[in-house]
């Protein structure tokens, strides 16, 4: 039975018809990395073909009520295991090996939380995001133990459910770093 260090968590919703390609990026290779991660799948979409999708890349759909964006990623949390939760948040999400780099500050407990820095989108880009409140990130990385502590995302926000959960843990005095690729 494999052991995982933690999930790496996927809302089948936000990616739309980038799941496939967001999924064989992420999916756990034979690349020889001493940290395992689990692909998780938020599924509230209700489309036939995304259990076969899933299957195909070793991923665990969950299917969810529909409902925000917190709501989802909680309810798919739970099928989690491991101390580290990472979501991808960008279009297309970093490389597997980058966010592994991320999740391993968090192994070591140099922090509890990691953002990795949205990438060199322009300085308007940057600007509708902090507008929209929208996150500025490609990536976040949280323990676990802080997930829970903190009571996990909001389940009645959508696109502001992952700069909230950033700014209660910042508020709650949990370390997160902003890490460069």
């Amino acid at each position: 039975m494999t052991s995982f260090t933690g999930c790496i968590l996927i809302d089948a919703r936000s990616a739309g018809a980038r799941l496939p390609r967001q999924l064989a990026a992420l999916a756990d290779g034979d690349d020889g990395a001493q940290l395992r991660f689990n692909l998780v799948l938020a599924d509230d979409t209700g489309d036939p073909r995304l259990p076969a999708i899933a299957r195909r890349y070793g991923a665990l759909r969950v299917p969810c009520p529909a409902g925000p964006l917190g709501a989802r990623l909680n309810a798919a949390v739970l099928h989690c295991s491991g101390v580290v939760l990472l979501i991808p948040v960008a279009k297309r999400p970093p490389p597997r090996d980058i966010l592994i780099g991320l999740a391993s500050g968090i192994i070591a407990r140099t922090h509890d939380a990691a953002l990795l820095p949205a990438g060199s989108s322009g300085r308007l880009a940057g600007l509708l995001a902090r507008l929209r409140r929208s996150p500025s990130c490609d990536a976040l990385c949280l323990s676990r133990e802080w997930f829970e502590r903190i009571g996990g995302f909001d389940p009645e926000l959508e696109a502001d459910a992952l700069p909230e959960l950033v700014e209660r843990l910042r508020a709650c005095g949990a370390r997160v770093a902003s890490t460069a690729r």
